[in-house]
């Protein structure tokens, strides 16, 4: 497997996206508090609704009953967001007892998650957060007379670092030091920010070099020496040779890889099939058998041949409408850049070549 999950993360990520009887999948119908978090067009959102059972005389008596999420995303998230909303309705939180529940709470009640997607469990949290204000707000519940001010309010002002993905300042700073991200790939791995064009990645390394180094101490590493960051100039074959990424210094997920040492290789470039396999309005009116098919044509057309050439590949486990079920093998399997080969290969060319509602999820 690409991650190693602990059985009781794999087990609830199953059973929600099975819509097994006491999961939680869903929106609740007239919900006292509604949240949202990410965007649908970065690849990871969130929705999250509650219902409360309400005090007669005082509303920060309510207590959660039902809590139900919807969300694009890894399984990860999926797991997360359903741990989430298990021990909101265990404890029969009030909201603002909800908003005490922190992200080590949700992983331990995971039984732990993979070091590179513990952020996953954050985005349920932030959308809890957007639903608590909105049932305050509902219920004239003054939030700053009790002390308690939104997380990251303010961070839709400040300066637009990712434009790609509409990523402030302010949130990258707070999510850098939140997730404890050290290097570029951290950030991208875990936010988006700088995985599209690539123009970022410069004010990314300037914004994570001044916070560590102001701070060493915050992850106990003191004593270590800052260590200079060298810019590698990427390879460019003649295919991006005077394209966007030669102009911006991104290469191409298929065009380029990371060897262990840290150093860049070119891999041949995609070449992709002279058209898709099926046109959009083709794919849409296909039987579910149809569109598996047809995923699985496109893979092993177009994304199978680079992910061999670098020793690796990939297995389709499931297919759900336009949800596809993948596991991570070979060279691929535990890979730093496996959210990347996911996102800006696989998901892509399927997008591209078939639907771009597809969203690909690694298990």
């Amino acid at each position: 497997m690409g991650w190693q999950y602990s059985e009781k993360t794999k087990q609830l990520f199953m059973d929600a996206v099975q819509g097994k009887t006491g999961t939680h999948v869903g929106e609740v119908e007239n919900a006292d508090g509604v949240g949202e978090h990410g965007s649908v067009a970065c690849g990871d959102a969130l929705k999250f609704t509650f219902r409360v059972e309400r005090d007669p005389a005082d509303p920060l008596k309510d207590k959660i009953v039902e809590a139900k999420f919807l969300t694009f995303g890894c399984t990860s998230a999926i797991a997360a967001s359903e741990a989430l909303c298990r021990i909101i309705e265990d404890r029969r939180c009030t909201p603002i007892e909800a908003l005490k529940i922190t992200n080590q709470d949700v992983v331990d009640f995971l039984e732990g998650l993979p070091t590179q997607k513990i952020h996953c469990s954050v985005m349920g949290a932030e959308a809890l957060e957007a639903a608590v204000f909105d049932w305050a707000s509902k219920r004239g519940v003054d939030m700053d007379a009790l002390g308690i001010k939104r997380l990251g309010s303010d961070e839709h002002e400040g300066r637009l670092v990712c434009k790609c993905f509409g990523i402030t300042e302010p949130y990258l700073r707070r999510k850098i030091r939140e997730l404890n991200l050290k290097t570029v790939d951290d950030v991208t791995g875990a936010l988006k920010a700088g995985g599209a064009c690539g123009t970022c990645r410069g004010d990314i390394q300037d914004i994570i070099n001044e916070i560590w180094s102001a701070n060493p101490c915050a992850t106990g590493t003191c004593d270590v020496p800052a260590v200079e960051t060298k810019k590698t100039t990427p390879v460019v074959g003649p295919e991006t040779s005077g394209s966007a990424s030669a102009s911006t210094g991104f290469v191409p997920l298929a065009t380029v890889s990371t060897a262990k040492d840290g150093t860049l290789k070119q891999n041949p470039t995609l070449t992709p099939l002279s058209s898709p396999v099926a046109s959009a309005e083709e794919f849409a009116k296909a039987s579910a058998y149809q569109k598996a098919k047809l995923i699985e044509k496109t893979i092993d057309a177009e994304i199978r041949p680079v992910l061999r050439r670098d020793g690796g590949d990939l297995e389709i486990v499931d297919v759900k409408d336009n949800l596809v079920y993948v596991q991570l093998v070979g060279a691929c399997d535990g890979c730093e850049s496996a959210t990347q080969t996911l996102e800006l290969l696989v998901e892509t060319v399927l997008q591209d070549r078939l639907d771009p509602t597809i969203k690909v999820i690694q298990l």
